[in-house]
């Protein structure tokens, strides 16, 4: 297993337990492809490069087995999963299914400086994509929907949003900009206007979108993971 340069920092956020924040880390070098598909993840070396006990890798982990992004050997240590586009498109089913609850149960929770924050992040991420900044733009675009996620202030939902993290490893290419900014200030609106099913409707829609731009330019071979990228 390849160790990132330097000494790794685990955000210090009282907020999140050291668990969390080691499992957050790992997550972040997989998706950003720094850890490759099939990549032993060896729990000495890596509890000794995160500077943590080797029982709160274990636990971090395991939460990434959940995620889907790393995999057991029969309960004998612990990769990388492979993911291939199968993968891809089962969890875009589970995202659009709860992505439209969070934003339906949004309206009972959503402040002003909730819609205020979600239509600012909406238009940096029109102006991110309109300046070619992909990766940037699919970050803040992530951060948006997980945003939705947190307002509905539903723990289950936010739990089980961790099963489909595979879909973090897409950043797509030739995004209509202006439709992904209609979609988003869709929801927003939705929310603000205290319209569930709307709401729900307008998140759903946003994720069969992108679910349909993925499957294209996989048939177009425009699709690139991240490890990819990085070779």
């Amino acid at each position: 297993m390849r160790h990132p340069a330097g000494d790794v920092r685990i955000s210090d956020d009282s907020q999140l337990s050291l668990r969390t924040r080691v499992s957050t880390e790992v997550r972040r070098m997989i998706l950003g492809g720094q850890l490759r598909p099939g990549e032993r993840l060896l729990q000495q070396q890596l509890a000794k490069t995160f500077g943590v006990s080797q029982s709160v890798m274990r636990e971090a982990l395991l939460d990434l087995q959940f995620t889907g992004l790393v995999e057991s050997h029969n309960g004998v240590g612990v990769s990388v999963a492979q993911i291939d586009a199968k993968q891809i498109f089962d969890a875009y089913e589970v995202r659009e299914m709860l992505e439209g609850m969070a934003a339906r149960l949004c309206c009972s929770h959503a402040s002003p400086n909730d819609m205020r924050e979600l239509s600012e992040m909406a238009h940096e991420v029109h102006k991110l994509g309109v300046a070619a900044r992909d990766q940037e733009r699919a970050t803040l675009d992530r951060q948006f929907h997980e945003r939705t996620i947190a307002i509905c202030r539903n723990e289950a939902l936010q739990r089980l949003s961790g099963g489909y993290h595979v879909v973090r490893l897409v950043v797509l290419k030739s995004v209509p900009h202006e439709q992904v900014l209609a979609d988003h200030l869709a929801i927003v609106k939705a929310i603000e206007t205290n319209d569930p099913m709307e709401a729900e409707r307008a998140a759903r829609r946003h994720v069969v979108n992108a679910r349909q731009l993925v499957r294209r330019q996989i048939e177009a071979n425009h699709f690139q993971f991240p490890w990819d990228a990085a070779r």
